[in-house]
């Protein structure tokens, strides 16, 4: 399985590439799943189907999936229900488990967990993941390392605290390490996978204009001083040449930020795609994943 993660500032197009590129991929005949990891999801709007919160048959070898956070939380808490009861008491924090998808940090972790048991199961030959904006794709990335060095640091405490742990309830501190054994495991086989370049990539998806290309420069240099392959960089919404002076001086202005890119990462794959005039959803994905068809550099 290979995992293509798609990335970028919000209101570039992530979600569309996203379903275009799962769309190329299922018409090679690979078993896709496009998978949203931002909490604002726009893959139903897109496939113009309602997905529901669970994996949802598009067409022949393509899937998606929307997790519904408030459901998916649920059952996170009731998965580790030991271990977090443990941290709230700790710091004296009541949290229901119907509040608990709203806490600050919990949408990534939930969805990372949700990925790995995607990762795990192999059922898909590729799983395309559209992210949620910038500002959450280093936290993504930076989750699995946080998380094996916190539980690495609990099991150190187990000696001193199993004891007390059983006082306040038979077996609570058996079924506490469990949990901790069990998330450290999942941490530790994402983090392999993100840092293994033949199993997962970073596609960053941006737009020709100064702030979307400033926070690709940013975004790019941040991942992979991570050790996470950037393999291609789309270019979205580039518009056609035109003959009025308003639309030849932005598309020069256009022109001057895609060849900045084009130096700037010569290494990387390239992929320009046009301004397609309006929402594009549906029947409007097709033109999208010929258009990256066409040149040949889909983000695989």
């Amino acid at each position: 399985m290979k995992l293509i993660y798609v990335a970028g500032k919000g209101g570039v197009g992530k979600s569309v590439c996203s379903a275009a590129s799962g769309i190329w991929l299922a018409d090679q005949g690979k078993e896709t799943l496009v998978f949203s990891m931002d909490p604002a999801h726009s893959l139903s709007d897109i496939f113009d189907i309602d997905l529901g919160g669970s994996p949802k048959k598009i067409r022949e070898h393509l899937y998606a999936y929307e997790p519904d956070l408030g459901q998916e939380a649920g059952a996170f808490y009731r998965r580790y229900k030991s271990i977090l009861s443990a941290l709230f008491g700790l710091f004296e924090v009541e949290v229901r488990p119907d509040d608990f998808g709203s806490m600050p940090g919990v949408s990534e972790l939930i969805f990372m967990d949700k990925l790995n048991d995607i990762y795990v199961e192999k059922r898909y030959d590729y799983v395309v993941i559209d992210s949620a904006p910038t500002a959450m794709v280093l936290p993504l990335l930076q989750l699995p390392s946080i998380t094996t060095g916190f539980i690495t640091r609990v099991l150190g405490m187990r000696n001193r605290w199993m004891g007390v742990l059983d006082l306040l309830e038979p077996g609570f501190g058996e079924r506490i390490l469990l949990e901790v054994r069990t998330m450290r495991q999942k941490a530790e086989t994402m983090r392999g996978a993100l840092l293994d370049p033949n199993t997962a990539a970073i596609t960053v998806v941006t737009i020709p204009e100064k702030a979307a290309v400033e926070e690709s420069r940013r975004l790019i240099d941040t991942v992979e001083s991570h050790g996470v392959s950037v393999s291609t960089i789309v270019i979205n919404h580039v518009m056609p040449d035109c003959d009025c002076r308003f639309c030849k001086d932005k598309k020069a202005s256009q022109i001057s930020y895609i060849d900045h890119l084009r130096r700037s990462y010569k290494d990387k794959d390239i992929v320009i795609l046009p301004d397609y005039g309006g929402e594009v959803k549906g029947e409007g994905l097709m033109k999208v994943a010929r258009d990256l068809c066409n040149r040949e550099r889909v983000p695989v």
